[in-house]
């Protein structure tokens, strides 16, 4: 717990040492249905809609999209969302977006909640995909996701990549000089931080074979002392493939030119034997220089 205090801490002076505000803070829920809503100025949220959302949306001004793991209540997720905009809202002009999805605990056991709380995650990437597709072609966005939260967005992307795939397709066949895009052309940046996703997944032809392909930087936050991807592979059986959080994306079957885009960093000294959205959310932004170019666009190397 000390250790986790002086993270936090740690978080907040860094917040308060760089420049810029953002008070630009939404809250997305896909519970039930899909529930957007902005944070007044006296820091409650209040319903909005999609279309205030895209009409207010400026591509030029980075968009971080933060998603969480497993167990975690539509209440926690409101105050997370509260809590890590502070975090975040003197780092530099973005918008920031907390967004929320059914990973509820529920009671069929530990191996099985796991198991049960990754599906979701599968399927409740639509929402994030379609989001993805309203946004405006030349949009910056950063997309954060911890633990289950990093297979949602990789599911998404990989959706996302699919459908732009075949639109081009389409509109190279037709001809079209419209300008139209069905899916828009976004600058994507990726962050897994703890991320319970097989490592040996983003090969060609695997379940997430065309994430990179759309996807303009990747870090990947690695602790191999994270007790609870220690277990991962246990879910589908001993010898299972090992999580990205614990060992990193396995490049094998990777085209050079996409695996370029992965960067990897041992963050086991900032976490230890630890494996919460705090601790892992707050070692990332200790790595000033990695923040700023994957969650602001600002690629100056100082």
């Amino acid at each position: 717990m000390k250790k986790l205090f002086f993270i936090f801490t740690f978080c907040y002076f860094i917040a308060a040492s760089l420049s810029a505000h953002a008070d630009d803070v939404w809250f997305v829920d896909t519970r039930h249905k899909f529930e957007i809503n902005q944070l007044d100025t006296n820091s409650k949220w209040t319903k909005s809609t999609l279309d205030e959302f895209i009409q207010t949306y400026n591509p030029n001004k980075p968009l971080i999209i933060v998603t969480h793991g497993y167990k975690m209540t539509y209440n926690e997720a409101k105050q997370f969302g509260i809590d890590f905009s502070k975090l975040t809202q003197n780092l530099g002009e973005h918008r920031f977006l907390f967004w929320s999805w059914d990973s509820e605990k529920e009671s069929c056991g530990i191996k099985y909640d796991a198991i049960n709380a990754g599906k979701k995650a599968d399927k409740e990437a639509k929402y994030l995909t379609d989001f993805l597709k309203q946004l405006k072609s030349g949009g910056k966005v950063s997309l954060i996701g911890f633990s289950y939260g990093a297979r949602l967005i990789s599911v998404s992307l990989q959706q996302l990549a699919n459908e732009k795939s075949i639109s081009d397709d389409s509109e190279n066949k037709n001809n079209k000089t419209d300008g139209k895009e069905t899916v828009p052309t976004l600058k994507i940046r990726v962050v897994f931080l703890a991320a319970a996703v097989d490592q040996d997944q983003f090969g060609q032809n695997k379940k997430y074979g065309n994430l990179l392909s759309i996807t303009d930087e990747l870090l990947v936050n690695v602790n191999a002392a994270d007790p609870a991807l220690l277990l991962y592979p246990l879910l589908d059986g001993i010898g299972s493939p090992k999580a990205v959080g614990r060992r990193g994306i396995n490049v094998a079957g990777i085209p050079k030119n996409l695996a370029e885009k992965i960067k990897s960093i041992n963050v086991r000294p900032e976490i230890g034997v630890n494996h919460t959205f705090v601790s892992s959310f707050c070692a990332f932004l200790t790595f000033k220089k990695e923040f700023k170019k994957y969650a602001l666009f600002d690629d100056n190397k100082k």
